[in-house]
C-alpha cells in the first residue's frame, strides 16, 4: 500500500485556483483603467476640437471683418482717387481758359501795338516839319497767371509797353494760416531762458533798471487799488476767463496812462496802449494788445509796435507752447519790415502771473515781472507788475531798439547819422538820405528769431550834391564778431563775376546789450548797386515773352560764380550758404548774386571745426544735409541749393500745385516736415517727375532740372547715404566739367544761339583744369590741433599735391 501512494504523481496544490481569479481580476481593473483614461483623452480631444471649432470660426469672423474692412478701404481709394480726378480734369480746364486768355491777350496787346506804331507815323506824317516827335505810350493790365510767390501771394504784372516794373518776393510767413498747430510748432522751436527781472532790464540798456528803481511805490499802489475796485465792480472774483482778463489789462494801461500823461515834460510823445483782441492788424493777426509809439495819419501796423501783449484763461500756463508760439509770432511780425536791436512782449497765464520776454539775436530769455491785480488785496507782486508797465511808459521810442531812431517807428526816411553808434567814414556819407520805397523790405534774413538779422530795402540814395541813386539798402546785426561786408569786399577782390558793386559801407560799433550783460552786438550797413529783377520775377517776364532758353544762360552764370568764389584764390575759399530765390537777380540780362550775410571765408589747407550756427540759409532753398543740421558745408550744398531754385521756377510754371508743394516750399519754420518732404521727393527721378507733376516735359527748363538731379544724386548713391555720412559722399564724384556738359546740353536744345554766361564758364573751367575746391569745409571755428587734411579737389581723378 505504501509502495502504491508513493508511485502516485503529485496532486496540484488547493491554492492554485485563487492564483488565477486574482490574475484575471488585475487584468479586468487595468483594462478598466486604461479604458477610463481612453475615455478622459477623448474626453480632452473633444475639447480641444471644440476650442479649435470656436477658434475657426472667430478667426473667419476677424478674417469677413477685415475684407470688410478692405473692401471699404478700396471704395475710399476709388472715391479718392475720382476726386483727385476731377480737381486735375478742373485744373486743366483752368490751365486751358487760362492758356485761351493768355492768347487772346496776346492778340489784342499786338493789335494795340500795330495801332500804337500807325497812330505815331500817321501823327509824325502830318505834323510840321519843325515839330517835336510825338511819344505815345499805353499801359495794358495783364493777369498774373498762375506764377505766384512761394507764400502764395501773387506778383505784380504790367504790360511790355511799359518798363519792366518788379514785385520781388519775400521768403517768410506773410499770408501763412496762423492756427494752433502752428502757434505750437512756432513755440517749440525756440528755447528761452528765465532770469529775473534786474538781469531783463540790464540787458535792455543803460537807465532801465535805474528807471524801474525810479518808480513811486505810491503811485504802485494807487494803480492797484484802481484796479482792484474795478474789479469789485464788474464782479471779477478771481479773473480766470481770458475776456475778463482783457478788460481788467485794458482799464489798467488807460489808468497808468491817465496818470503819466500829465506828467510827461520833455516834449516827446509817450506810447500809447491798443486793445486788438477784436481788431487785426495788417497782415490780419490780433495780439490782445500793444504798445506803440504814437504815429498820427497813419495806420496802425506792426512797424510802430514796441511791446506786444498775450492774455490767457487761467486753463493756461505760460509753458504753454500755444501762448509762446503766439509771442514770437509778435516778434517775427514786429522785426519784418523794422530793424531792431530786440523784441518785447508780455504775457498774462495760469493764476493772473505775468512773464515779460526779451527777444535778442542771441536768443530769448523771460523773467516773470508780478501778478495782475485782481479784486483780492494788493500784494508786491502786483505792484511789481504796474512797475514793470510804467517803466515800459517812460523810456522814449527811441529806446526800444530801432535803428535807426524813429520816434515814430515807422522807417521811410532817415540819414545814416540818425543810426545809433554808427561809425561812418567820412562826412558826406554822414549826411547821406536814405529813402526806403514803400517802407517795406524785400528780403533779409529776419524770419527766425536767433542768429543774424538782416533786412534789405529797395531804396534811393540822396549825396550831399542833391543827386539820387537806386540802390539796395541793407541793415544787419551780428550776436558774434562776423562782417558782411568784408566776404563782399573779398569776393571783389578776388575778381568773382556777378558780384554788384559795393557802393558804401559803415559799421555799427560793437556794443553791451545792457549795463551788465554779455551780449555784444555787432552791426553792419550796405548800400549795393540796384541789382535789377530778382530772378523768379525775370523768369515770368522770359516765359511769357517765349524766352524761357535764356534761363539756362543765366543758371550757368550763377554757378560760374559758386565755383570762382570756391576756388579763384589758391589760399582762401568762400562760400555763400544762402543761394535761394531771394538773392539771384538779374540786371541786363546779366546775373547777379547779392547778400553775402550768410557767407564763411576759410583757409584752404586748415580744417576747421563744426561751428555751434549749424543752420544757415533760407529753408526752402538749403540742401537735404543742411536741413538735417550737418556742421559741414561744401560747395555741393551752394550748388544743391541752385538746383532748388531752378526747380522752384520750373514747379510753378510747368508743374502741378500740390500738397507737396505747399510743404516743401510754403513752411519755412517747420523744418523736419520740410527735410521728410525733400527726402521724399528726391528719393529717385520717378519721384522727381511725379510729384511735381509736369505738365511740358519738352521744355528745356525741365530737362535743365533732370539733368542737375542726376549729378546731385546719382544712383549709386542713396539719399539717405548723403543725408547721414558724416561728409559728403557726393564730393569726391563732383567734376565742373561734367556740370559744364550738361548746361551745353541743355543749351543745344535751345533756341537761343547767344549764351555768354554759359562762354564765360566754359572759359572759366577751361582755364582751370584742376579746380582746387574745399573737399571737407566745415563753418568757422577753432583749429584742430595736428588735424590737418587734404581739402582740395579737381576735374582729374588723381589727386594734386600743394607746393
Amino acid at each position: 500500500m505504501l509502495e502504491n501512494d508513493e508511485n502516485k504523481p503529485p496532486q496540484p496544490s488547493g491554492s492554485g485556483k485563487p492564483d488565477i481569479v486574482a490574475l484575471m481580476q488585475t487584468l479586468i481593473e487595468g483594462q478598466k483603467e486604461r479604458d477610463r483614461r481612453q475615455e478622459e483623452r477623448d474626453k480632452r480631444q473633444e475639447e480641444r476640437d471644440k476650442r479649435q471649432e470656436e477658434r475657426d470660426k472667430e478667426r473667419d469672423k476677424r478674417d469677413k471683418e477685415r475684407d470688410k474692412r478692405d473692401k471699404e478701404r478700396d471704395k475710399r481709394d476709388k472715391e479718392r482717387d475720382k476726386r483727385q480726378e476731377e480737381r486735375d480734369k478742373r485744373q486743366e480746364d483752368r490751365d486751358k481758359a487760362l492758356n485761351d486768355k493768355l492768347s487772346v491777350l496776346a492778340d489784342s496787346m499786338k493789335v494795340v501795338t500795330d495801332s500804337v506804331d500807325n497812330l505815331q507815323k500817321n501823327m509824325l506824317r502830318t505834323s510840321q516839319h519843325h515839330a517835336t516827335p510825338v511819344s505815345f505810350s499805353a499801359l495794358m493790365p495783364i493777369d498774373e497767371g498762375p506764377f505766384a510767390s512761394p507764400t502764395g501771394g501773387r506778383t505784380q504784372r504790367v504790360s511790355g509797353l511799359e518798363a519792366p516794373l518788379s514785385t520781388p518776393i519775400k521768403l517768410q510767413k506773410v499770408a501763412a494760416k496762423y492756427d494752433t498747430a502752428h502757434y505750437h510748432g512756432l513755440g517749440s522751436e525756440y528755447d528761452s531762458e528765465g532770469v529775473r527781472t534786474s538781469q531783463l532790464l540790464e540787458r535792455l540798456g543803460e537807465g532801465w533798471l535805474d528807471a524801474y528803481n525810479a518808480v513811486s511805490d505810491a503811485d504802485c499802489a494807487a494803480i492797484a487799488n484802481s484796479t482792484r475796485g474795478f474789479c469789485r465792480r464788474c464782479n471779477y472774483s478771481d479773473l480766470g476767463p481770458e475776456k475778463h482778463r482783457q478788460t481788467v489789462v485794458h482799464e489798467l494801461f488807460g489808468a497808468i496812462e491817465a496818470l503819466l500823461m500829465p506828467r510827461r515834460t520833455n516834449g516827446t510823445a509817450m506810447l500809447r496802449w491798443e486793445d486788438r483782441h477784436d481788431c487785426p492788424m495788417s497782415n490780419g493777426r490780433k495780439p490782445d494788445g500793444i504798445l506803440q509809439a504814437r504815429v498820427y495819419g497813419l495806420d496802425t501796423d506792426w512797424q510802430s509796435v514796441v511791446v506786444s501783449v498775450e492774455l490767457k484763461s487761467m486753463d493756461h500756463s505760460h509753458g504753454d507752447n500755444h501762448l509762446r508760439g503766439q509771442i514770437f509770432q509778435n516778434f517775427l511780425d514786429m522785426s519784418e519790415d523794422q530793424p531792431r536791436r530786440y523784441m518785447l512782449g508780455l504775457a498774462v497765464a495760469g493764476k493772473c502771473q505775468a512773464r515779460a520776454y526779451l527777444c535778442t539775436p542771441s536768443g530769448v530769455v523771460f523773467s516773470n515781472v508780478g501778478l495782475l491785480q485782481s479784486a483780492g488785496d494788493v500784494t508786491a507782486e502786483h505792484k511789481n507788475f504796474i512797475r514793470f508797465i510804467m517803466v515800459l511808459y517812460k523810456m522814449l521810442p527811441r529806446d526800444y531798439g530801432f535803428l535807426p531812431l524813429k520816434e515814430c517807428g515807422v522807417l521811410d526816411r532817415f540819414m545814416l547819422k540818425d543810426i545809433p553808434n554808427c561809425e561812418l567814414p567820412d562826412t558826406d556819407t554822414s549826411n547821406m538820405t536814405v529813402t526806403v520805397s514803400g517802407r517795406k523790405t524785400f528780403g533779409g534774413r529776419h524770419a527766425m528769431l536767433i542768429g543774424p538779422q538782416s533786412w534789405i530795402y529797395r531804396a534811393q540814395i540822396g549825396g550831399a550834391d542833391g543827386s539820387t541813386t537806386s540802390a539796395i539798402f541793407k541793415f544787419i546785426w551780428h550776436p558774434k564778431d562776423g562782417s558782411e561786408v568784408a566776404v563782399h569786399k573779398k569776393v571783389q577782390e578776388m575778381g568773382i563775376p556777378y558780384i554788384p558793386r559795393l557802393l558804401h559801407s559803415a559799421t555799427i560799433a560793437a556794443r553791451n546789450q545792457g549795463q551788465n550783460s554779455e551780449e555784444i552786438l555787432q552791426g553792419e550797413i550796405l548800400v549795393i548797386e540796384d541789382a535789377g529783377l530778382s530772378v523768379y520775377d525775370f523768369a515770368f517776364d522770359v516765359i511769357r515773352s517765349g524766352r524761357s532758353n535764356r534761363l539756362v544762360d543765366i543758371f550757368a552764370g550763377y554757378m560760374h560764380t559758386l565755383l570762382a568764389a570756391a576756388s579763384a584764390d589758391e589760399h582762401i575759399y568762400v562760400l555763400h550758404r544762402d543761394v535761394s530765390i531771394g538773392n539771384l537777380f538779374v540786371r541786363n540780362n546779366q546775373p547777379v548774386v547779392i547778400d553775402w550775410g550768410c557767407g564763411m571765408i576759410a583757409q584752404r589747407t586748415v580744417a576747421r571745426t563744426p561751428s555751434d550756427i549749424k543752420f544757415v540759409g533760407t529753408a526752402p532753398f538749403m540742401g537735404i544735409r543742411v536741413l538735417q543740421k550737418s556742421p559741414i558745408r561744401t560747395i555741393i550744398d551752394d550748388l544743391e541749393s541752385l538746383f532748388l531754385v531752378l526747380a522752384h521756377i520750373v514747379w510753378n510754371v510747368y508743374g502741378t500745385r500740390s500738397s507737396n508743394y505747399q510743404t516743401l516750399w510754403g513752411r519755412a519754420s517747420e523744418m523736419v516736415d520740410v527735410a521728410d518732404a525733400r527726402t521724399l521727393w528726391l528719393g529717385s527721378e520717378t519721384e522727381l517727375i511725379n510729384r511735381m507733376g509736369f505738365k511740358e516735359e519738352e521744355s528745356v527748363l525741365v530737362d535743365l532740372v533732370k539733368r542737375l538731379y542726376k549729378l546731385l544724386f546719382p544712383a549709386d548713391i542713396r539719399i539717405s547715404e548723403i543725408s547721414e555720412s558724416p561728409s559728403d559722399p557726393r564730393l569726391a564724384k563732383f567734376r565742373a566739367k561734367k556740370w559744364l556738359e550738361e548746361f551745353e546740353s541743355a543749351a543745344k536744345k535751345s533756341s537761343v544761339t547767344e549764351m555768354p554766361c554759359l562762354v564765360k564758364l566754359r572759359e572759366f573751367v577751361e582755364a582751370n583744369p584742376r579746380l582746387e575746391l574745399p573737399r571737407n569745409t566745415f563753418e568757422s571755428g577753432k583749429r584742430k590741433t595736428g588735424d590737418r587734411r587734404d581739402s582740395s579737389f579737381f576735374d582729374s581723378a588723381e589727386p594734386h599735391s600743394k607746393k
